[in-house]
């Protein structure tokens, strides 16, 4: 018997990270926070951004849903960090690939939001060529989806 919650998880995680299990609910919220931290550095949460990161967590049904809807993004993201192992060993890339999906959400990659990106991959122990190249992939992952988009409906999307 399938479980569906269980079954849409792993395939989202192996289809977005190769991964073969879920990542912990504490790890789920440290991405959460970190990443609406790190969005907020701009001064302003927009409503993309987070909109962005609730339904990855919806698509995923994380714990972190509720958060995600909710979170202030008023700590310190370095605090936040500490609180996770996996997010500052295996994790590390994954924590600055979404902190740029997210930022991106509101179709503005800001100075500020970036700054905080490079002091976190910093805290993370990541040169600065390994941001650019995540950054880049974002870049051509956005261009590969308005290519599939438009030949998939050359006249629109019809939903």
């Amino acid at each position: 018997m399938s479980d569906i919650e269980q079954d849409s998880k792993l395939w989202l995680v192996d289809e977005m990270y190769g991964f073969k299990s879920v990542p912990s609910p504490k790890d789920h919220e440290t991405i959460i926070k970190s990443v609406l931290i790190c969005s907020k550095a701009d001064g302003v949460l927009a409503p993309e951004e987070r909109n962005w990161i609730v339904g990855r967590a919806a698509a995923l049904r994380s714990n972190g849903y509720e958060l995600a809807q909710t979170y202030q993004a008023d700590e310190d993201v370095i605090d936040v960090l500490s609180q996770a192992d996996a997010v500052n060993n295996a994790g590390r890339r994954t924590v600055i690939y979404l902190a740029i999906k997210t930022c991106s959400a509101d179709g503005e990659l800001h100075p500020d939001e970036m700054a905080k990106i490079y002091q976190i991959a910093e805290k993370l122990g990541l040169e600065k060529e390994v941001v650019d190249s995540l950054k880049e992939i974002c870049v051509e992952e956005a261009q590969v989806r308005e290519k599939r988009i438009g030949l998939l409906f050359p006249d629109g999307a019809p939903y």
